[in-house]
Formats: C-alpha cells, sequence, structure tokens
C-alpha cells in the first residue's frame, strides 16, 4: 500500500545525523499509528545523486527538504559531487520504495532488484 496515501502529518525530522520519515501511518483497520524510518539507511549520495540502496545522504547534504511531488512526498537536497561542487537541486521519490504495511513504514529492498 503507497504510505503516503494511507498516512497524514507526513514529515521529515533529523536526529542523531540522520533524517527520519516520520507519519502518522494507517493499519488494516483504519486506526492511526506514528511510524518513523530512517532514510539514511537506505538512501546515500553518488557524485551528487541521490541513490537508493546507499546510505548517509545527510552527511554530506545541504538544505534538506521534503516536497510535495506528483507522485508523492519527494526528498529533495543539494547533494555535493566527489570535484567539490553542488549539483542542481535533487529529488527522489519515497513512494517508490517505501510502503505502509499494516501501519508501520517499510523500505522495499525487492524494488531494488527491478531497477
Amino acid at each position: 500500500m503507497s504510505f503516503h496515501n494511507s498516512s497524514h502529518d507526513i514529515r521529515i525530522e533529523f536526529a542523531d545525523r540522520s533524517t527520519f520519515l516520520v507519519a502518522m501511518v494507517k493499519d488494516a483497520h483504519g486506526h492511526p499509528h506514528p511510524n518513523r524510518i530512517r532514510l539514511d539507511k537506505h538512501i546515500g549520495n553518488s557524485d551528487g545523486w541521490f541513490i537508493w540502496g546507499g546510505e548517509n545522504f545527510t552527511a554530506t547534504a545541504r538544505d534538506i527538504r521534503l516536497d510535495q511531488g506528483p507522485r508523492g512526498p519527494k526528498l529533495t537536497a543539494e547533494l555535493p559531487m566527489r570535484n567539490g561542487g553542488f549539483r542542481e537541486r535533487q529529488g527522489i521519490d519515497l513512494a517508490d520504495k517505501i510502503e505502509n504495511q499494516n501501519g508501520h513504514l517499510v523500505f522495499l529492498v525487492r524494488a531494488l532488484l527491478e531497477v
């Protein structure tokens, strides 16, 4: 189930040098539960591009935001390249690999194999 279609109060929070996706996520009975997922365990920075399956993008990113895109919440930031410069603002659609499984935000590992 797409997490953004069954959640509200979707936002990001920063703690322990990481970025978390936080939301009130509905279970199969429609009851909301506070839930969060550490995005730094699943998203990295590869030469100025967000990558799924990477780690610790927060360590190098600046101006991290959660924007609303046409496909749902989109994590955006300025990410440095290996040469020291920054690419223009980058974004990654969180609904591509994060879903609601009965009130819990879950990263879809199988989706990495489909790329």
